[in-house]
């Protein structure tokens, strides 16, 4: 790329997500510019809990060990109730087998973006400028004007792209003129921070523990200066009330009463918001983190939200810059993140915030029963501990962006892939013969499937649900995938159950270069497979040619299916079988399987 033809990129804010955007694209090798309003960072006490997603985003781009060196690791949560009794110890150990950092890393959210300044500062292809703060934002042809204080009529920036990380009251968001939907609840938090060491007043109090009290519910939370603690503020006080030093001596004590007053470094208050943008992109515009969706700092998923959405835009960028369609790129990423913003982050703060201060005793008492229940059950306990550490949003946003950004064609109205694509993004399918009873996915086994478009497009057109129909000839896979598009099938699925591996994978990698919107299953048989390594090494094989699911055969043993996903974490499973023990559609989930087809009595 030469001088005249780099790309220009301007990124609006300096806190988490803004920086951590701008080394992406920096580590990529764009020239970009990062404008910050203020004088220097920023120093207040915000956000300090990086969950595993966000430390794999951060190692990637090689600084999470700067990240952990300064800070503490939290290997796992805890339930409090009224008397500060502990009701649920979850510990992210569980985790091991789903991310590199099966834990919390508790440290401040400045701490990230001096790190990330200092790298920054070395690269000559990066412009850090203070002092900018944004005027407005005017969308060109195949640009964004970027008008600073004092511009007038020319702008300081034509950009190729800008992703906007400048908070919830983002000028780049407004001047845009889009919506920013939801709620401001009466509801306000008290931050208080103390160096009291709360360790020494619990028994293996964990450095994340939050209290369920209808009264005085709230968060117990370590950083590495001091302990924080969350304290709802009733609506009949004042902010400046409640930001009394005798008031939030009066709430420390209520947490443990102690002989002399406790130290308190500094103390802020929070209204509590559940927004959302109207949309996250616009033209070559992205919005990221608070600027496009904010949410009550319960379970720390704002500022994690944010550095995955400050990922998915760098990732939607490259895709543009490599030569692909930039409306696609803008549509898939805010399609995308979203729905991670409304489905996996609002909904999970919301009943985060709902459980906590729950007055309804019975209520209370089965939440507290069902908490106990999953912290003692390892199975549920890693299903939930998925959720919680948003390792189950960031694998359905990634996949998302994946299949969104592939290298397609051109796109149907109603593409049948995309449709299926989304519908199992929360969930495992099951599947069963077309014609066969109802099912969220219809099967064409090989010796069902016309291929003729017309005739098969009859066939795809007497079903509800998307279709997947099988090929056991991989040298047919350039003639099926054309006659596959035109009937609007969901995905083909090749098979080796007549050929050999290397067929399957020069049949994928041809019908790859080919579709447009039909999915790709490579499935295998793994009654000829010596053991589990071989089913691996094989899957892999297909998904480096251009599979968008690897699928097995009579493999129902869900321990096995974890093996294999864990391996091959990009894309689902598939599981076909004639046995009808299958395991249960909860295992089945955990286990990274997308669809289940079960040629006998499906699992309830």
């Amino acid at each position: 790329m030469t001088v005249d033809q780099q790309p220009t990129i301007v990124v609006v804010g300096m806190g988490p997500v803004g920086m951590t955007a701008a080394l992406s694209l920096a580590r990529k090798g764009y020239p970009v510019t990062v404008l910050e309003g203020g004088d220097d960072l920023a120093t207040e006490s915000r956000a300090s809990t990086f969950h595993p997603p966000s430390l794999e985003i951060l190692s990637e781009l090689g600084i999470v060990e700067e990240l952990m060196e300064t800070g503490l690791k939290a290997p796992g949560f805890q339930y409090r109730g009224h008397n500060r009794e502990l009701i649920a110890h979850l510990d992210m150990a569980l985790l091991a087998g789903d991310t590199e950092f099966p834990f919390r890393i508790q440290n401040e959210q400045g701490t990230l973006t001096r790190i990330i300044r200092r790298h920054l500062e070395a690269m000559p292809h990066v412009t850090l400028r203070f002092g900018a703060p944004i005027e407005r934002v005017e969308i060109g042809r195949d640009c964004a004007y970027v008008f600073l204080p004092g511009d007038g009529r020319e702008a300081s920036y034509r950009a190729d792209w800008v992703i906007a990380a400048d908070g919830a009251g983002s000028a780049v968001r407004q001047s845009l003129g889009i919506a920013f939907e939801g709620v401001t609840y009466p509801e306000r938090f008290l931050v208080a921070s103390t160096t009291h060491d709360f360790l020494e007043d619990f028994d293996d109090l964990a450095y994340v523990s939050y209290v369920y009290d209808p009264d005085d519910w709230g968060v117990l939370l370590r950083t590495p200066q001091h302990w924080r603690v969350l304290f709802p503020i009733d609506e009949s006080e004042s902010d400046e009330q409640a930001q009394h030093p005798d008031r939030i001596e009066q709430r420390l004590q209520g947490v443990v009463a102690l002989d002399e007053p406790y130290p308190v470094a500094h103390s802020t208050i929070y209204r509590v918001h559940q927004r959302l943008a109207a949309t996250f992109g616009l033209g070559r515009v992205f919005l990221a983190g608070d600027a496009a969706h904010i949410n009550n700092p319960l379970g720390g998923m704002g500022m994690n939200s944010g550095i995955h959405d400050a990922h998915a835009a760098v990732e939607a960028i490259a895709f543009a810059l490599d030569g692909g369609d930039p409306r696609r790129a803008v549509e898939t990423y805010a399609r995308v993140r979203y729905d991670a913003a409304a489905v996996d982050v609002q909904r999970n703060t919301q009943r985060n915030y709902e459980e906590m201060r729950q007055r309804d005793e019975r209520e209370r008492a089965d939440r507290k029963n069902e908490m106990a229940e999953i912290a003692a059950d390892p199975e549920r306990a890693r299903a939930y501990l998925r959720g919680t550490s948003m390792i189950a949003s960031f694998e359905t946003s990634r996949r998302r962006m994946r299949r969104g950004l592939s290298p397609v064609r051109g796109a149907a109205p109603t593409p049948a892939g995309q449709t299926l694509s989304d519908a199992i993004r929360e969930r495992t399918l099951l599947a069963a013969p077309l014609g066969h009873g109802d099912s969220a996915v219809a099967y064409l086994p090989a010796g069902r499937v016309p291929w003729d478009s017309d005739e098969l497009a009859d066939l795809v057109q007497t079903s509800d649900a998307p279709v997947i129909a099988q090929l056991d000839d991989p040298a047919e896979a350039r003639t099926a995938i054309t006659v596959a598009e035109r009937a609007h099938l969901a995905a083909l699925d090749v098979s080796d159950r007549l050929s050999t591996p290397a067929e399957v994978v020069a049949a994928i990698a041809a019908a790859h270069a080919l579709r447009r919107d039909v999915l790709l299953i490579a499935t295998m048989s793994a009654a000829g497979a010596s053991d589990n390594a071989e089913i691996i090494d094989r899957g892999r094989a297909y998904v480096e040619a251009g599979a968008d699911f690897f699928g097995v055969v009579d493999v129902t043993d869900a321990e096995v299916l974890q093996e294999i996903h864990r391996a091959i974490p990009d894309v689902p499973l598939v599981v076909t079988t004639t046995d009808a023990a299958l395991p249960s559609l909860r295992r089945l989930t955990l286990a990274g399987v997308g669809i289940a087809l079960s040629l006998a009595p499906t699992p309830a």
